[in-house]
């Protein structure tokens, strides 16, 4: 027994230094000497979309215009992140569902889901249509997918990958999307054929479906009842730690091909992509990019040392890039939120119990389901490090070993990015919230706690959902049913809602369609008793996602937010605040704002502790109820005969429900052309 005990020691140690070698070894440095060209296009000077500005709504593609504008703008509900059976990592699981189903069922129409083998195939359907929806498939293995499925059209079909691939599990996901936890990625050539010239003709006839499965959804009548975007998602995850974004075209005047983690490894490449082949080389063309899941990135979405040794230039060029088009972040979603995190040593504030529901990794904590390399088991014991100089690695610029950054969180990015505006005047990291589900099964909006079906084939029965994850795999137990994305926008068509995104007047919610709306400027103190209040906070007022010059004389803070009247009355707002002290120390406070009467809950707040030489934002969190969580309230629904081994665990029993506006920032030394707003003094135009 000793010596199986000492074996099995020794084994450990082994497998822990393994891991230690081989995470730690960078196999391709990448080239610093690489010059970011400046933006040009029009389309890429943010100026005209800060400071609460509402442009003109024009029309960029060919369409009847709605019956109705809303002046001040209605709430939108929708879902910016599904897959279907296109994404290598779905159709291997079992998922059979395409684009044109997505669209159909966030319409409202029923679909169905894979169901365990030898079990009846099951329909389901929403409770309430959304509003818009984007389908995001991995792009970067479109071309092998389709050839995989496709039986005559290329030789790859018959390879021993394809048929890996078709037989399915974890195997059948490994084995085209494992390239994307490559630095250097390359495909798999006996699949694509010489110079990956049949995966390149496949990779364009799967975009073309996409193309064409939104158009077809897209409601172009007077009616403007759905809204349907172009988009995919751009997979790059070296060390499998996740930099994943999903890329929103606002219209069908659209490249190609996508640019993906094949044909554009890092980020700077992508988004100069955007802006050649996007913004500058197609008329109506524009686009954001969404970063997502930066919880599970090991430091490297919002990491301030990406360019590191690259001339100062490009440096300063590249965080210009990162403010144009990093627009928005998805700050909650099926593996997990990510909104803020406790214990970090670089951000001063007390603890926030909110910050740990669907917390997949924290300070201390041992990890749940993290696979460090494509390669390497979970080590199930370790705790994780925080993210210091020690991790990064300077021939490519990323932290490695799976380390853990207050910046992997919106809360420390948005910090960051103020401390690297106060160094370079620019903030890369200046974006505003929306959530979302990232389906697997094609369920867009799906977020419902107590009917949640999973979003992964193997989560569609509850004993699937409550199971141990498998290896390397984000899911099951440790799952949510995700957020949503949510947009004030004058109508419901892709031109008003992608400039209300890109203005970042957008919220994300845990799941139910809470109404969060969030003003900085001069209001009475009984506005949210006037009739017309909403008009008044928009005469008076800058929305969420502005940036406005510090003030240097006292103003309000308007936070109001509507219930889902589906879901539970909302409990509490709460206010929260993060600034940079005069020696650049970050901060963060959560403020309890006592509601006043109105509609909803509705608040005037002033900040009394606010010092204009202090860069600083605000955003409101708006809070339900303790609920049961999935877990709990699924597993309370069966009958003892009927309950799963796995209701038996360690996840909590309730959650709450929220919703977050995106920020306003209120930023030191500002100086622009403010349209009909309010000045560094202060003071209204």
């Amino acid at each position: 027994m000793k010596k199986l005990f000492l074996f099995l020691l020794a084994l450990l140690i082994g497998l822990f230094l393994t891991y230690k070698i081989l995470s730690s070894i960078t196999r391709h440095s990448i080239d610093k000497s690489f010059e970011l060209k400046p933006l040009t296009s029009a389309n890429s000077q943010p100026e005209i979309y800060a400071f609460g500005y509402q442009p003109t709504l024009t029309y960029s593609e060919d369409r009847v215009p709605c019956y109705k504008q809303d002046a001040t703008k209605k709430a939108m509900f929708g879902d910016l992140h599904i897959h279907t059976a296109l994404s290598a990592d779905a159709f291997p699981d079992g998922t059979r569902t395409f684009p044109a189903d997505v669209y159909k069922f966030a319409k409202g129409a029923p679909i169905e889901i894979p169901t365990p083998t030898g079990e009846t195939r099951r329909t389901i359907e929403l409770d309430r249509p959304l509003d818009f929806a984007a389908v995001t498939d991995h792009a970067e293995t479109f071309g092998e997918g389709y050839i995989c499925r496709t039986p005559g059209e290329y030789p790859g079909y018959e390879t021993k990958s394809c048929k890996i691939f078709r037989a399915g599990g974890e195997k059948g996901v490994r084995e085209f999307m494992s390239q994307n936890a490559m630095v250097a990625p390359h495909r798999n050539e006996s699949v694509c054929g010489e110079n990956n010239a049949d995966c390149l003709e496949a990779d364009r006839r799967v975009w073309r479906q996409v193309i064409k499965a939104a158009e077809d959804a897209n409601d172009l009548s007077a009616d403007c009842k759905f809204t349907s975007f172009i988009g995919y998602e751009y997979t790059r995850a070296p060390n499998a730690q996740h930099m994943h974004r999903n890329t929103i075209f606002k219209n069908a005047q659209v490249p190609g091909r996508p640019a993906t983690h094949m044909s554009h490894p890092l980020t700077h490449l992508l988004l100069e992509s955007f802006e050649k082949e996007c913004r500058t080389d197609l008329k109506h063309c524009d686009v954001i990019s969404i970063p997502h899941n930066s919880n599970i990135s090991g430091g490297n979405t919002f990491n301030p040392k990406d360019m590191q040794g690259f001339s100062m230039a490009t440096q300063m060029v590249y965080q210009s890039y990162r403010n144009s088009y990093d627009r928005l972040a998805e700050i909650v979603q099926h593996k997990g939120a990510s909104e803020c995190l406790n214990r970090s040593s670089d951000i001063l504030g007390d603890v926030d119990e909110l910050c740990d529901i669907e917390a997949i990794r924290q300070f201390g904590e041992a990890e749940k389901a993290i696979d460090t390399t494509t390669i390497l088991p979970s080590l199930k014991g370790s705790n994780s490090p925080e993210c210091t100089d020690e991790y990064l690695d300077p021939k490519d610029n990323l932290y490695k070993g799976f380390c853990l950054s207050s910046r992997d969180f919106a809360r420390g990015a948005l910090l960051e990015g103020m401390t690297q505006e106060v160094a370079t005047e620019t903030n890369p990291y200046e974006f505003g919230f929306i959530g979302s589900t990232d389906t697997h099964i094609s369920a867009s909006g799906a977020t419902n706690e107590v009917n949640w079906s999973g979003h992964i084939a193997y989560e569609t029965d509850l004993e699937g959902r409550l199971g141990e994850a498998d290896l390397g795999r984000f899911n099951r137990l440790i799952s949510n049913p995700g957020g949503l994305a949510g947009v004030y926008a004058v109508e419901n068509s892709r031109d008003a809602i992608f400039q209300s995104m890109k203005r970042r007047e957008a919220f994300a919610t845990s799941g139910p369609r809470i109404e969060p709306r969030f003003f900085a400027g001069h209001f009475d103190s009984d506005i949210c008793g006037q009739e017309h209040w909403l008009e008044l906070a928009y005469e008076n007022g800058t929305p969420m996602g502005s940036k406005i010059p510090a003030q240097n004389q006292p103003f309000q803070l308007l936070l109001q937010a509507t219930a889902d009247p589906l879901s539970e009355p909302l409990e509490k707002l709460q206010l929260i605040k993060g600034w940079l002290d005069d020696e650049g120390h970050k901060s963060t406070k959560v403020i309890d704002v006592v509601p006043q009467d109105g509609i909803g809950l509705c608040s005037v707040y002033e900040d009394f502790d606010y010092n204009p030489a202090h860069p600083t934002y605000y955003y409101l969190r708006a809070v339900e109820p303790e609920t049961p969580r999935w877990s709990e309230a699924q597993c309370e629904a069966t009958t003892n005969d009927n309950r799963p081994k796995g209701c038996d665990n360690n996840m909590p029993d309730m959650i709450r429900e929220m919703a977050w506006s995106s920020p306003i920032w209120l930023t030191p030394n500002l100086t622009a052309d403010i349209p009909a707003e309010m000045d560094g003094e202060g003071h209204e135009h």
